[in-house]
């Protein structure tokens, strides 16, 4: 069973993408116990045309996540036009704090998905105050940031998306640090199709693309809520997807003591591995500095 803490555009979305795909049967939180049964029936009414057979659930009474594989953390407030997502850090870290406290309660053999953001920094706390172990607390950003990444590409070399292939680590944020060196259509290095201006400019869109979207219609909703899909699918189904998630550092690539998105396997325990990539000397210092952004704004969260 998948519970998702959350039921704003991003949780929902994310909700009827995972009954959809016919992942798991879905528990939908929200304080506003209303908006959470609403969204659960209007789910359940449209489970005939996608052939779902399961249960979605709409409730605040938090101990119906007793029993979740999966708990998916989505509540807090969201971006809006011209804000930044560190803006955001000490109001959602209160949101994140109290319902981590809950999911110990009620689901303390869960495997923690944080997707508040900014999500590096609520995963930080997240793992902090729950106490598991850190396999088991892992956060939604980068593998967006791919997403978009290779969107951007194959719009570019007019190609079909699913022949891109890209990673994107670092910070789900400014400072987010996109692969080139490990970026492919079908295996042939982007290097080798994209001039260095036309790769700058797709760096440049992608960082931006979140914000982009913000600003036209006030929050971005269809792919984070099937990126959670995907990473749902990943951990109960056992499948070792590798992908770039944030998770905590005890020594990897030089860093330590911070949540930040690195490529990882991610199965049935979560995190099941990390994976160290060489990275080129320039890339290590984007890196670097996506960290110490991190870490820079870990000091000023309010306890």
């Amino acid at each position: 069973m998948i519970s998702i803490i959350g039921s704003g555009r991003v949780g929902t979305s994310a909700a009827f993408d995972i009954l959809r795909f016919r992942i798991s049967d879905v528990v939908l939180v929200d304080v506003v116990e209303n908006l959470a049964k609403g969204e659960a029936l209007d789910m359940m009414q449209a489970a005939p045309a996608i052939e779902f057979d399961g249960k979605v659930v709409g409730t605040s009474d938090f101990s119906q996540i007793a029993g979740s594989d999966v708990v998916v953390l989505v509540a807090g407030g969201g971006r809006k036009p011209g804000m930044n997502r560190l803006d955001l850090m000490n109001e959602n870290a209160k949101v994140v704090r109290s319902s981590v406290r809950e999911v110990v309660r009620y689901a303390p053999d869960c495997k923690l998905m944080v997707v508040t953001n900014p999500v590096d920094i609520m995963t930080y706390v997240a793992y902090k105050e729950s106490g598991f172990e850190r396999n088991r607390v892992f956060g939604m950003g980068n593998i967006l940031d791919a997403m978009r990444f290779r969107s951007y590409i194959a719009m570019e070399l007019d190609v079909s998306r699913e022949d891109v292939r890209a990673l994107v680590i670092g910070e789900h944020g400014d400072s987010m640090v996109p692969l080139v060196e490990y970026a492919s259509v079908t295996g042939i290095p982007i290097t080798e199709l994209l001039t260095k201006d036309q790769i700058s400019r797709i760096i440049d869109q992608t960082r931006t693309s979140g914000a982009d979207v913000i600003k036209l219609k006030g929050a971005t909703t269809h792919a984070p809520g099937v990126v959670i899909a995907v990473m749902v699918d990943a951990v109960l189904r056992g499948r070792n997807r590798v992908m770039s998630v944030s998770t905590y550092l005890q020594g990897e690539y030089g860093f330590s003591d911070v949540s930040i998105g690195v490529p990882v396997v991610l199965g049935r325990n979560g995190v099941e591995k990390i994976l160290q990539l060489k990275l080129k000397p320039d890339t290590h210092k984007q890196l670097e500095k996506s960290v110490s952004t991190t870490k820079d704004s870990i000091k000023l969260l309010q306890t």
